[in-house]
This record gives C-alpha cells, structure tokens and sequence, in this order.
C-alpha cells in the first residue's frame, strides 16, 4: 500500500495541476514543481500515474471521505430554500450552480464542494462570512442538507456574472492601466480581509472574477475565501509552524512548500504572481527572481515575491500605499509637514517648521514616441515650462540641465505609446538615491491634445513636491467667460444643478483648450447624478474630470473634483490627499474645507472634521452649505440642538432650498417637536416634491402614531432618489403597523435589494449596511442580520444615525442586551428620540434603557 502524503492537500493540489497538463508535458511540469523535492515528485508522480490508470477513482480515495460528486439537477430544491437554476461553473474542488434562494426571493451561488474537498469548509469560510466588502465575494452562510444521495455541505453566495481573470488573460494583455485598477482592488479585498483576520490560502487568477459594478465600471471580485486553507489566522510565517499548507502550484510561496500553515505573507506573495501574471500573460519562474515586466512595477512585484517572507511588505496596506496614484504620497507628505489647527479659534493650514528640502530635477527625454520630432518637440517644451517653476518656503527647487544629471536628486521619465488611436502618456518622478517613485501618472491624448503635455508633465512635478503651480493655462477666454461665470455661480446651488451643466457645457465648447471649464462642467454633472442617480451623468463627470487633469492635473478645481468622485466610491483617504492639495493651492476657498471634513467624517477622524467644517464656515460664513455640512456633523452625532441651530442659518441665507428644511425638519423631528418639524417638512414640500421630503413628512407622521396617513407619503418616496432603502424601511415599519403584514414583508424585501446595491457601489457605506441588517432582521435571517449590523459600527463607530439604527434592528432580533450596550455611549438626543419611537414602546419599560434616558446620565 503507497505510504500517504505527509500534506495531502499540496499532494492533492499538485495532482490536480498535473492532470491539467498535457500528457507529455506532465512530468517536466511535476520536476520543475517539486523543484528540490525529489520525495515530493516521486509521490505525486506516482499518483498521477495510478490516477491515469483508474480513471480519477484515487481523487477521492486519497482521502477517504465522501465517494460521490453532489451533482444538482435544474430545479431541484435544496434544503427546502435554494432552487437549483443550472449549473454555472465547476472548479478543481467544487461545483458553482446559479439558484434563487426562495425565502429572501433573489438570485444567489451554491457552491458545492467535490468529493475529496468537503473538508475544506474550513473555519476560514465561516469568517469570511463577516467580510462585507465590494472587492471580495460575499458569502452568506454554510449549510447541511440531506438528498437522496446523501448528507452534503454547501455554501452560499453572492451571484456573479462576468469571467474569471484567467479567462481574461488568456484573451490578450492588459493594459497597464486595467492592470492598475484590477490591481488595487485586489489589493482593497484582500486587505479587509486580513483585518478581519480571514486568509486565502489559494489566491489565483482563476480565483477573481472580473464583473460589472453598477456605474459599469470594472469590478474585481475574490472568490473562494478558504477552501484550500486548513491554518488559522497568523499575520507573519515565521519558522516553526508546520500544517496544511494549501494554494495551487505557481502561486505557492516558499514556505507553503515546506509545510508552513498559509498566511498574510503567502497571500501577499500570491498577490504578487497575479500582478505578474497581468502584465507579462505568464506566470513568474519559481526560485528565481522574477525578470523585468515594467519599471513601475518591478519593485513592487520583487516585494511581494521574496523567498523570504519576512522581507515581503509586512501588510497588504502597504502594497495599496505602493500602488496608488499621487494621492497617497500626498497623503503621506501632508501627514508629515501639513497639519490643521483646530484650536483656539487658530483654524489654518500650517506647514510645520522643517528644513528646507533641496530638489535638483533632471528630465529624460521623452521616449516611445514612433515621431523622433514629436518627442523632441515635446521634451524641449517640457523643459520649457519647467524653468518657469519656482520653488517656495519649504522646498528649494532648481532644474538641471542635460549635461548635470549626475547631480540630480530626482529624475523626470515619461514615455508615449499608441493604442486605440491615442497616445498613451506614462510618467513617473523618481528620487534617484532610493530608485522609489515618488509619483506616477498616466493619460491618454488624441492626436489634437497633445500639445497639453508639457503643461500636464509639469504638474505632475508641482504636484509631486508641492511646489506653486503652472497657472498659465487657467483662464477662461472671452468667448467662454460669461457662460463660465454663471456656470461658476450656479453650481453653488443645490436647486440650479442643470443650468450650471447647461453654461459649462457651452463654456467647454467656446474655450476647449481650458482645464478650468472640465472641471466645473464635471462638478456640474456630478451633481446632476447626485440629484438623479442616473449613471450616465456619473459617467460623464468622470470623462469631464480626465479632460481638465490632461491639461493640466495639479490645479486647486482639478484636485477637489477628483477628492469628490474619489470620495463618492469610497477611497476616503486618497480623497483627503486631493482635498489637502487643493488647500495647498487655495487656502481661503471654502469648499476644499467642507469636502475635506466630509472625507475625514466618513474616515472616522472627527476632529479632524470639525475643525474643517468650522473652518469653511469661518471663510465663508454666508454660504449655506458650509452650516449645512456642520448641521449634518451634529446631527449625525445626536447633537440635535446644535444641528437644528445650523440648519436654521443655513435656511435663512437660501430659504429656496427645499432640502434644508427638511434637515431643518429632521432635526426638530429628533428633538421630539414634531409641529416643527412637520411645517419645516410641508414647507419644503411646497417648493419641490422630493423623495427626501416625502420620506420624512411621512416619519414624522408615524411619530404621531398616525401610521395610516403616513403611509402615502412613504410610497411616494420609496424607490426614488438617494438612499431608496431608508424609505423601505419606514414604509415596512408602518404597513406592519397598519396591519398589512404581506405588504410589510414586500417592503423589506425591495429595501433590502436597494441596501445590497448600494454597498456593492460602496462597501464602506456603514449607513447602508445597518439598514441591510434591519432588513435582514425582518426577513427573518437573524445570522447574517447581526453580522451586518456590527460590521456597520465597526465602519462608522460615531455615527449616530447607525447606532438607531442598529439598536432597533437588534430589538428586532430579541437581543436587548446588544439594544442597552450599542446605546451606552450614545448622545442623550439618540436614547430620546429611540423612546419616542412607536415600534419601540416595549424599549422605553426597560429599567436599563430607563437608566440612559435619565436626567443624570452625563454624556
């Protein structure tokens, strides 16, 4: 009898993989796998060829568990729920169906493991189970199930549609820049799931799914979350720990090799080989160091697969820092020398008392360009407009001439090449001691916009050392200046959203040559989709935003459209950055403070926040929207009398604005005065009928225990405008209250697909995930209903709104305690307006919630 593999999940793995292989390249496959193994080789050989001989039968003895293939049928119901649609898709270890979970009545994934792999339903699963995030695949739950050909284990998940990242390659390359997005998405996913303590074990190309998010935009998606590890959770692979190892051939780091358990490190070096794999079409050699696939991304790629894994990044947070565009290194020099004063009324950027930094910059010459002139031409007028660069108080700056760039402290590199009719524009400045780039670009010219290289080249210097800008190109010719002006003057306004994309859009036409007239036309336009939701407006903002940044990217307009659609999907930090260099370049405008406040806010940095919000409203204190966003601030943290107090301002100096009096009116509706806040909310209704007023007309209303009144209002609003979900909720609340359970349960049901869309645009969105939990609660899915709602106050712990929300999805659930603890810390506002709440009256008898409500409690 053979002697069993010491691992059988490597001997497995490695069986597999060679049975793929052609017949008589299987060997020479196996040899260069077990490279230094030649115990390894003889054993898996040895398997290969028994399993040849019968026919696959050794798959499944080898590990003496269940002897069939669970193969579901079209239509077959499963564990009496799951409608088997067809199957989808069928892997090494598992068979992927399409099926419709029947009770939540949506579209889902069952995968069933192989015969062989039912072990593999690892702990790792389970907690992948608590991971919400766009980037990785959502699984569900783990279930048992009897057939009638026996007992099985399967799980379910999100439903997919798109190809695997394998299949993509196998297609043709990638561009560098796809590379770069699929790249930091991967890199997103795998991330949050090592914080929440969740490995892959079997990161691959086959294991990513390249799909469609809801704006179009690519979405790469990480499915199989442990099915091929049997090792718990270690951040490091230090020697000593020994254990299943798992992973597929060519993606296993060393260590796996040698019996090491999986880990962060072994997915980092996993993650490394798919970023490998995309820009070269093959896989990296083993046991060598990996040869040159691009100078972008070299350094990066050798990280990430060092033999040694402790000399890989110590976290995937530091391949997103690596992989990021100018924002993060931003980021990082405003945290070192830029900070905000928020004390004492001082409220101002100040750069911190530092040396001053000599930069000596070097340009090479523009290479890839198939026109030797054009490249001449372009590199002699890109030293053109770096001569006019000066330095400031903290940076000395000087440009080198050819001959000295020996001397040099940075160098300058961009490279130009064709694809789809356009000149692809490459650049990256490199400090020369390190080698590290310290800032990379990249944009696309049609024949006719090449002329803006220079310019956009030398922005993306004054970006890189926060150096005075290139102004020359950021004016407005007078055929352009009117419509511009009053383009400028309406996109102020919530209410004039269309007239403002209406006078850019002329303005862009009279003067194309402008930066200025793309980036307000993109603010425009994004806020023509913030009103509307209609993708195509997003679309729009974004193609607007790359139009201004080709002129000229390192403008203060520029920088703080760009904070704003990169804040919209979910990338808080790198919005900051955007929003700190605009500061930078304009300290007295308003607007980088409000945005940048929301950016903290959602980041979790609310001092940070304040002080920004009080300090656009110190620049500009007869703005409205700068007391609306500090209104919000204080509203979102229960501070009711001080949101209201904003909010009143804020109405006073735009008393046309319908949506301020409605925050006007939430704000009254939390602090119990409902006559308030009822007139606040007809009022605005008065001026424009929006989902917004609709919804919280309706509220109010149902505080007054008139639920049957409410009830028009909230079908009015349901499944329009922003956040569709918070009026399913309301309206679920008040037909159960009414008494119209059915159409209750029809309530909870459409919120729930309006929050599920919602957090696959934004898997950060803490807001939206607690009203997935409430809805889940309501549907009866207690597990994945409290899942959700603590991953909500783990991504927005000071938001009060989610607090509400979570103490009355977990009354819901019959988890009092929960209820009294996630209320401890909540504002005196929150624990008042809970115990005005109708569906809450068995709360307000409780003697602990009694005990927070009450006058002594300080907070």
């Amino acid at each position: 009898m053979r002697q069993q593999a010491q691992n059988d999940d490597l001997v497995m793995g490695l069986v597999e993989a060679a049975r793929a292989q052609p017949s008589d390249g299987r060997e020479d496959y196996l040899r260069k796998a077990c490279a230094g193994d030649p115990e390894l080789f003889n054993q898996v050989w040895d398997y290969v060829q028994w399993e040849d001989r019968m026919e696959g039968f050794l798959s499944s003895s080898l590990y003496a568990l269940d002897l069939f293939d669970a193969v579901l049928e079209p239509g077959e119901l499963l564990d009496k729920r799951f409608r088997i649609v067809r199957q989808a898709g069928e892997g090494g270890m598992a068979f992927v169906y399409e099926a419709i979970d029947e009770k939540l009545e949506k579209r889902i994934a069952v995968k069933v493991p192989k015969a062989g792999f039912r072990k593999r339903l690892t702990p790792e699963v389970r907690h992948a189970t608590e991971i919400a995030h766009d980037n990785i695949c959502r699984t569900f739950e783990i279930h048992s199930a009897s057939t009638d050909r026996g007992d099985i284990d399967f799980v379910t998940m999100e439903f997919l549609e798109g190809e695997t990242l394998a299949e993509r390659l196998c297609r043709g390359p990638l561009r560098e820049r796809e590379v770069r997005e699929i790249a930091l998405q991967l890199a997103s996913g795998l991330s949050a799931a090592h914080r929440h303590r969740v490995i892959h074990g079997d990161l691959k190309s086959n294991n990513v799914i390249l799909t469609r998010a809801a704006n179009g935009e690519i979405r790469a998606v990480i499915t199989d979350f442990g099915l091929a590890s049997g090792g718990a959770w270690r951040p490091d692979s230090g020697p000593g720990n020994s254990g299943a190892s798992g992973g597929t051939p060519g993606y296993m780091a060393p260590e796996l090799w040698n019996g090491q358990k999986a880990s962060a490190a072994s997915d980092i070096y996993a993650l490394g080989v798919i970023f490998y794999e995309m820009l070269s079409g093959s896989l990296p050699p083993e046991r060598t160091k990996p040869p040159s696939v691009h100078s972008r991304w070299d350094g990066i790629i050798q990280c990430c697969l060092d033999p040694d894994p402790l000399r890989r990044y110590a976290s995937v947070e530091e391949i997103e820092e690596a992989l990021a565009p100018r924002s993060i290194k931003w980021l990082i020099a405003a945290a070192a020398g830029v900070v905000l004063a928020c004390a004492a009324g001082i409220g101002a950027w100040e750069v911190a008392t530092a040396p001053k930094e000599a930069v000596r910059l070097a340009v090479a010459p523009i290479e890839g360009a198939a026109d030797a002139n054009l490249a001449r031409n372009l590199t002699l007028n890109l030293s053109g407009e770096l001569s006019h660069l000066k330095g400031n108080e903290h940076t000395k700056f000087t440009l080198l001439p050819a001959g000295k760039a020996g001397k040099a402290t940075h160098m300058l590199h961009a490279s130009l090449r064709p694809g789809n009719g356009k000149l692809l524009l490459d650049a990256h400045v490199t400090d020369t001691k390190s080698s590290v780039d310290i800032k990379k670009w990249d944009a696309e010219y049609s024949p006719g916009q090449i002329k803006y290289i220079p310019i956009a080249l030398a922005g993306v210097v004054t970006g890189a050392f926060h150096l005075p800008p290139i102004t020359e190109d950021a004016t407005v010719s007078a055929a352009a200046r009117a419509d511009y002006q009053k383009g400028m003057a309406a996109v102020r306004w919530d209410s004039k959203t269309e007239e403002a994309v209406a006078a850019f859009g002329r303005a862009a036409v009279a003067d194309p040559d402008s930066p200025l007239l793309f980036a307000g036309l993109a603010e425009a336009e994004w806020f023509q989709f913030f009103d509307t939701k209609d993708l195509k407006w997003l679309d729009r903002a974004e193609e607007a935003e790359r139009q201004a940044e080709r002129r000229n990217p390192d403008l203060a307009v520029v920088h703080r459209i760009l904070g704003l659609l990169i804040y919209h999907s979910g990338r808080y930090e790198q919005a900051i950055a955007e929003y700190q260099r605009a500061i930078e370049l304009e300290p007295n405008n308003s607007d980088g403070y409000r945005r940048l406040g929301m950016a903290y806010e959602a980041n979790g940095d609310t001092d940070r926040a304040l002080a920004s919000y009080q300090r656009a409203v110190e620049i500009e204190p007869k703005y409205y929207a700068n007391h609306q966003a500090l209104g919000a601030f204080w509203f979102s943290r229960g501070e009711y009398s001080q949101s209201a107090g904003h909010f009143s301002k804020a109405v006073q100096l735009a008393p046309a604005e319908p949506f301020l009096r409605f925050a006007l009116g939430a704000a009254y509706d939390n602090l119990g005065e409902f006559t308030k806040a009822e007139e606040s909310f007809r009022s605005a209704l008065g001026i424009k009928e929006t989902q917004t007023e609709l919804r919280e007309l309706g509220f109010c209303l149902m505080y007054q225990g008139k639920d049957r009144e409410a009830i028009p209002y909230l079908e009015r609003a349901a499944g329009r405008g922003e956040e569709s979900y918070v009026s399913w909720m309301k309206l679920s609340v008040a037909y159960r209250r009414a008494g119209l359970i059915s159409k209750s349960r029809w309530a909870n049901s459409q919120g729930l697909a309006a929050a599920r869309e919602e957090v696959g645009r934004n898997a950060r969105n803490g807001r939206a995930h607690s009203y997935l939990a409430y809805f889940y609660s309501g549907l009866g899915d207690n597990q994945i209903a409290e899942s959700e709602i603590q991953q909500a106050l783990q991504l927005a712990p000071a938001d009060n709104n989610i607090r509400w929300v979570a103490a009355a999805t977990f009354e819901a659930l019959g988890l009092r305690d929960k209820t009294i603890e996630v209320l401890q810390h909540a504002p005196h506002g929150v624990v008042a307006d809970l115990s005005r709440w109708p569906d809450l009256a068995d709360l307000r008898t409780n003697s602990r919630f009694i005990e927070l409500l009450g006058p002594s409690k300080t907070r």
